[in-house]
């Protein structure tokens, strides 16, 4: 758990320290007037038209603000694993790792302005994931026996569905700045479903006669509030750097943080992104059993803000 913080928090230092240290108020842009002539000379009527007024640089759409839909598309690393909880009182392990990559992560968020310069972000993402391990010892996973050396095929389900507050804390007021921190004020909703099998041991039966069952699956899910900070920087008019960290953790209960950092580039009503990011969590240890993962990964996305423009 330690190590798991320290990772999230090295991360989100390191992209908040890049972005500080090149950090500048965005100049205001200001209209200089031609000097009047004396009245002595005689004035010339001007033919020239005057230039169209340039944007502000720090409009909401620049700044990433603006009712937005983005798509993502996350390529992530890792795999749960179970450990035996407090209620584990058989003296039979449950400890099993979930081996195998995860399939390519699916993701949304939805951003809906709150005020001026803050917004609500509502944002969820799947992950699947299978693959094949050995019992390295007896165990018991959800009341179903295994054999030390049972060839086990595993496969698992994650869902993450969260709702944040982006609150605008730094600078005030905003003015031209480009570069802002908000802090985060989220609602969380985790689940996690897991299964394990033994094929080859299929059509075993017991002294008996009866089919010996040799499939288990579980699911556990919890709510959780999580505070956090972010950050972001507009480079220019057309990139934007953004990067994001929360979590909550209670003692001898469930825990999670995620942290991520973004390049944002700018085209017409779009903007791409691409960066990493990284997911943590742990169900309750209180069980008889529970599932842990970190998940760090790469992703990129589509953004699409489908009220720019329009007067």
């Amino acid at each position: 758990m330690r190590n798991a913080l320290t990772m999230a928090a090295r991360i989100f230092c390191a992209s908040l320290g890049c972005i500080w240290m090149t950090g500048q108020p965005i100049a205001a842009q200001q209209a200089s007037a031609t000097p009047q002539q004396s009245s002595t000379t005689q004035q010339q009527p001007s033919t020239t038209k005057p230039a169209a007024p340039a944007p502000a640089v720090a409009a909401p759409f620049y700044a990433g603000d603006g009712f937005s839909i983005t798509l993502q598309y996350w390529l992530g690393f890792g795999h749960p694993d179970m450990s035996a909880g407090h209620q584990n009182t058989s003296g039979i392990s449950n400890a099993l790792d979930y081996e195998g990559k995860p399939n390519p992560i699916p993701g949304a968020v939805l951003s809906i302005p709150v005020g001026k310069h803050n917004a609500v972000r509502v944002s969820y993402f799947h992950v699947q994931g299978n693959g094949n391990s050995t019992a390295p010892t007896a165990l018991e996973i959800f009341g179903t026996n295994y054999n030390q050396g049972d060839y086990l095929a595993v496969h698992y389900t994650l869902q993450n569905a969260k709702v944040s507050l982006d609150y605008l804390s730094w600078p005030f007021p905003v003015k031209d700045s480009k570069f802002h921190i908000k802090t985060l004020w989220e609602v969380q909703y985790t689940t996690v479903a897991t299964g394990t099998d033994a094929p080859l041991r299929h059509g075993q039966t017991d002294a008996s006669g009866n089919p010996i069952n040799v499939s288990a699956s579980g699911t556990d899910s919890f709510f959780y509030p999580s505070f956090g900070l972010g950050a972001d920087y507009l480079i220019s008019q057309r990139l934007r750097f953004e990067a994001r960290a929360s979590g909550f953790a209670f003692p001898h209960r469930s825990t999670i943080w995620d942290t991520e950092a973004t390049l944002n580039y700018r085209f017409g009503r779009f903007e791409i992104q691409g960066g990493a990011k990284a997911f943590h969590f742990k169900t309750s240890p209180e069980r008889t059993e529970y599932v842990h993962a970190t998940l760090p990964g790469v992703f990129v996305g589509l953004r699409w803000y489908p009220e720019y423009g329009r007067r």
